[in-house]
C-alpha cells in the first residue's frame, strides 16, 4: 500500500507539465504538418501527359516562315497561284549531312548534321517534296519530283542535268526546272547526237529527252539510260 501512495501524484490531476516540453511537442506536430503539405503540393505540379503531348505537337508544327517560303518556290516553278497550293504532309528532320539534305543518292558518311525539314507540297494533281533547312534561307526541290507526265527519270540523272544546265548558262541551280520529260528510243546513236542527217541504220539507244527551263529560256537534252551520256541540243 505504501508503494501505491508514494507513486499517486505522477498521475494527479493537479501535476502540470513544464512549459518548455508543451511548446517543443507543438513545434514538432505543426512542422510536420507543413512538410507534408508542401511534398504534396510538389507531386501536383509534376507535368501532366497533355502538357507533353502539346509541348510534342508545338515542336512538330512548321514554321509560317518556312511553310511561305515553300508555297511561293512551287508557285513560281510551276506558275500557279498560292491558293491553288497545300502543304499536305510536314516532318521535322536531320539530314547527315549537306549532300543527304539535298537529295543526293551517293553520299559519304560524314556527319555533318542539317536540321530542318521534309515538306509535300500538292497542287495541279501533282506533288512536290522539299527539303527545306531551319532558317529557311535554302529550300531544296527533289530532282526526282521536279519532273511532268508519265516518265520517271532518275534523281542521279536529273541531279547531271541540272548542274550541267547551271555550269552552261550560269543560271542558278535554284531557278532551273525540269519541265518534260519523255521516254524515247532513239534509232541510233546519230539520232541520239541530234543528228540532222542520218543513216537508216537500227542500233537503238534507250533514254529520255528531258527539257530543262528557267529565266525564259529553255534547253533540251538526250539521255541514255545508263547515264553515261546526255547530249544537249546544238541548237541551244
Amino acid at each position: 500500500m505504501t508503494s501505491i501512495i508514494q507513486l499517486s501524484p505522477l498521475t494527479n490531476s493537479n501535476h502540470k507539465f513544464p512549459k518548455q516540453l508543451i511548446l517543443t511537442l507543438a513545434l514538432t506536430s505543426l512542422l510536420s504538418s507543413g512538410f507534408g503539405l508542401a511534398s504534396s503540393n510538389t507531386a501536383t505540379a509534376a507535368p501532366t501527359t497533355n502538357s507533353i503531348e502539346i509541348s510534342q505537337i508545338s515542336q512538330n508544327r512548321l514554321p509560317g516562315y518556312i511553310g511561305r517560303a515553300v508555297l511561293n518556290d512551287a508557285s513560281r516553278r510551276y506558275g500557279v497561284e498560292i491558293t491553288n497550293l497545300s502543304i499536305t504532309q510536314t516532318t521535322p528532320k536531320t539530314f547527315g549531312n549537306p549532300c543527304e539534305f539535298n537529295f543526293g543518292e551517293v553520299c559519304t558518311k560524314e556527319y555533318r548534321p542539317v536540321q530542318g525539314w521534309e515538306v509535300v507540297v500538292r497542287g495541279q494533281n501533282q506533288s512536290w517534296t522539299y527539303h527545306v533547312n531551319q532558317s529557311g534561307t535554302e529550300v531544296v526541290l527533289d530532282p526526282k519530283t521536279n519532273v511532268s507526265g508519265n516518265s520517271q527519270l532518275p534523281r542521279a540523272i536529273a541531279h547531271k542535268i541540272l548542274n550541267e544546265t547551271a555550269r552552261r548558262s550560269r543560271v542558278p541551280r535554284r531557278e532551273l526546272r525540269i519541265n518534260n520529260v519523255t521516254s524515247r528510243t532513239f534509232g541510233n546513236p546519230c539520232e541520239f547526237n541530234f543528228g540532222e542527217i542520218c543513216t537508216k541504220e537500227y542500233r537503238p539507244v534507250q533514254g529520255w529527252e528531258v527539257v530543262v527551263g528557267g529565266r525564259n529560256q529553255s534547253w533540251t537534252y538526250h539521255v541514255n539510260q545508263s547515264n553515261s551520256q546526255f547530249i544537249l541540243d546544238p541548237k541551244n
